[in-house]
């Protein structure tokens, strides 16, 4: 049985808050065994299929850049009659190093089966993540 609106925003917000606050056990809890992690608009990384290779591809990545991911969700839209919600969110994250903020936009795609996430297609903005911090810690 599909899982309410409501719940899918309440899990969505527990994965991207687990990737911010580098809990990736619990990110992994909340991944379905043969999910699937694709950014379309980094045409150079190929999807991540499994949960297993979710979890090590994020707590390998971000731990080495990030202090930590702070996200503010703007907007989340219900896919009617589907088992996808659309999440509309921005980051601050505190590089590691002390090297600055960066700062990106976002619109992810999430599918379920029932209370597990089994596609995360992250479309974020290429261009905040190639220039990097801006002098004085901006990005």
């Amino acid at each position: 049985m599909a899982e309410p609106f409501s719940q899918r925003i309440a899990i969505v917000t527990d994965f991207l808050d687990s990737i911010g606050n580098l809990d990736f056990e619990r990110v992994g809890q909340l991944l379905a065994e043969d999910a699937v992690m694709t950014l379309p608009f980094l045409e150079v990384l190929p999807p991540t299929e499994g949960r297993t290779a979710i979890v090590d591809q994020l707590g390998t990545t971000v731990p080495q850049m990030f202090e930590r991911m702070d996200f503010t969700y703007d907007e989340w839209y219900d896919v009617r009659d589907s088992d996808t919600v659309i999440a509309e969110y921005h980051s601050e994250c505190p590089q590691k190093g002390g090297s600055g903020v960066y700062r990106n936009r976002y619109i992810s795609v999430f599918r379920f089966e029932d209370d597990k996430i089994t596609l995360y297609k992250e479309y974020l903005n290429p261009t905040s993540l190639m220039a990097g911090p801006a002098p004085g810690g901006e990005a």
